[in-house]
């Protein structure tokens, strides 16, 4: 895996600070800044102009800044308010100008994370990068990223039934497995937000089941874990129609594994909770397989899906290949890397 080097992702997140964060009729997420930031950690700096130049095509324009930021008594009314997102960045790019980005994360972070399953995750996963790429290079554009992923998070936050306390009594395995179905006649809705959504006509027995989770080990443990779930639902599922709204269950908890350090510890076991929570959302929607084994094939080596990712030039192959490459490189699951060579040959 390279190191993030400067001028290439900078370039690249200069480039889409002009843009909206979402694009078209169906208001989809931008993904521009988060796959810059997954190429350059994959090593692969050189691919990040060409890329760039491609998917900018897709995205609109930025929207005139707002006149004035939010005001610290309106913040609250504003979460989730789509029309509030130019508030939202002003008011996040004088926090990251006055304060240590550190403070300003540490403080709103926590505020943020029961919105996590707002546009499919995309705020959690899009500020995740933001703060890896921080991490290792403080520059302008690398902060305004962060207020920009801040932003986004905001203004689409959403909120699940139920407060996720990790104090039950299963795995990750078998409260997964124990997950609700959606009502039979639930619409199959073509936005993974839009299906997410359903999940509130089963509130009750969604919270119940969120709630029977426990767990007392480490953080990233819990998050590999999730993710190796989420890929094995991918594998079983993307052939019904649940390829992109799964592959969000193995990149989802993986941003969170970026947020972490950036949080106290009592905050980072709400993270935890959250992410567990919009993962469970996720599978409620589209799991609908939960019996099938996830199909037995030798992994590819790493370089050669890498290869495939970049060949695909699919955005969400390509954070879903950095992703798993990542956690297989700590747990050694090989259903993460079959999930990812899935995503680039069928995305």
């Amino acid at each position: 895996m390279g190191t993030v080097a400067t001028e290439p992702l900078d370039d690249a997140l200069t480039v889409f600070a002009g843009t909206a964060p979402t694009y078209g009729p169906r208001a989809l997420a931008n993904h521009g800044p988060m796959v810059a930031e997954a190429l350059s950690r994959l090593g692969h700096d050189d691919a990040i102009p060409g890329w760039v130049a491609c998917y900018r095509r897709h995205l609109e324009r930025a929207s005139a800044p707002a006149s004035r930021p939010l005001a610290e008594a309106e913040w609250q009314d504003a979460l989730g308010a789509r029309r509030r997102y130019p508030e939202w960045l002003a008011l996040f790019e004088r926090e990251v100008a006055d304060r240590p980005v550190a403070a300003v994360v540490g403080e709103w972070a926590p505020r943020l994370l029961p919105g996590t399953i707002g546009a499919a995750t995309h705020g959690l996963i899009r500020t995740g990068h933001a703060l890896r790429a921080l991490a290792t290079a403080d520059t302008p554009p690398r902060r305004l990223e962060v207020a920009t992923a801040l932003a986004f998070w905001a203004c689409s936050y959403e909120e699940l039934p139920g407060p996720p306390l990790l104090i039950g009594r299963e795995g990750v395995a078998q409260a997964l497995a124990d997950l609700p179905y959606l009502p039979g006649d639930a619409p199959v809705a073509g936005l993974i937000s839009d299906r997410v959504a359903a999940v509130g006509e089963i509130a009750g027995e969604f919270e119940q089941s969120v709630a029977s989770l426990g767990w007392s080990g480490g953080a990233v443990a819990l998050l590999d874990e999730l993710a190796s779930g989420g890929a094995a639902a991918y594998l079983r599922n993307a052939g019904r129609g649940g390829a992109l709204g799964l592959l969000h269950a193995v990149t989802a908890p993986l941003a969170c594994e970026m947020l972490l350090p950036w949080l106290d510890e009592e905050d980072r076991a709400a993270a935890l909770g959250y992410v567990w929570q919009a993962a469970a959302a996720l599978h409620v929607a589209y799991d609908v397989d939960r019996a099938t084994p996830p199909p037995a094939a030798p992994p590819p080596g790493v370089g050669s899906l890498v290869e495939c990712a970049l060949g695909s030039g699919d955005e969400h192959a390509i954070k879903l290949t950095e992703a798993a490459v990542r956690s297989h490189g700590r747990t050694g699951d090989t259903t993460l890397l079959l999930a990812a060579a899935d995503a680039s040959a069928r995305l």
